[in-house]
């Protein structure tokens, strides 16, 4: 029997991937994801277990060579959205990404921001990135994925105060700057939670040099 849910993250890895494990603890296993829509099979309680990696700053051939490389690895892969994009037409810009990865193309890359990788639970450890300094690397890409998003939304408030740029009525423009407001402060608290992984991480990286 088969399982539908509708989920949008703002902490688009720990908590998702939090949840992910939550429901195959509960004997949910994934069997594929949309924008915001999750739909699991059955399986036994506890049978597999979910991690998901970052892959939304690199360019699309590196991103889909690295899925395969983790595929060959025996990990089940799908792909998911972040929805932190600004686009023109079909090209996507990516302003926390680097070099090549800040431009994704539909289709390409768009969309396809995250990779949720599942296995079988078998009592071992299931990381990807165990030296701490990839780890440190992983974290400092997700915070400054967030801090955009914040940034972008506070941008947006200060154009609805620019004359003429809104052409709605005085209530509209404050209930759009207060809805603006709302999904900035829920962007925030993410943006802080991985500041603070990214400070923790390098004070322990200092230990081992």
């Amino acid at each position: 029997m088969s399982k539908t849910v509708f989920r949008y993250f703002f902490d688009i890895m720990e908590e998702q991937e939090k949840w992910l494990n939550h429901m195959a603890e509960k004997g949910y296993r994934l069997k594929k994801c949309g924008r915001i829509i999750y739909t699991f099979d059955q399986c036994r309680p506890n049978e597999y277990e979910y991690v998901i990696e970052f892959v939304g700053d690199q360019a699309h051939s590196k991103a889909k060579n690295y899925r395969h490389y983790l595929e060959n690895m025996g990990f089940r892969t799908f792909t998911k959205n972040i929805n932190l994009n600004f686009s023109y037409g079909k090209v996507r810009w990516r302003p926390y990404a680097k070099g090549m990865g800040q431009i994704a193309s539909s289709p390409g890359g768009f969309n396809k921001e995250l990779l949720i990788l599942e296995k079988k639970r078998d009592g071992k450890p299931f990381e990807l990135h165990t030296d701490i300094h990839d780890k440190l690397n992983n974290y400092k890409t997700i915070k400054r994925t967030y801090a955009w998003a914040v940034l972008m939304m506070v941008l947006l408030v200060a154009m609805t105060f620019i004359p003429n740029i809104v052409s709605v009525s005085s209530v509209m423009a404050w209930f759009l700057r207060t809805a603006l407001l709302i999904f900035c402060g829920l962007f925030a608290i993410p943006t802080v939670k991985y500041s603070f992984l990214v400070k923790q991480l390098k004070e322990e990286s200092k230990t081992y040099e």
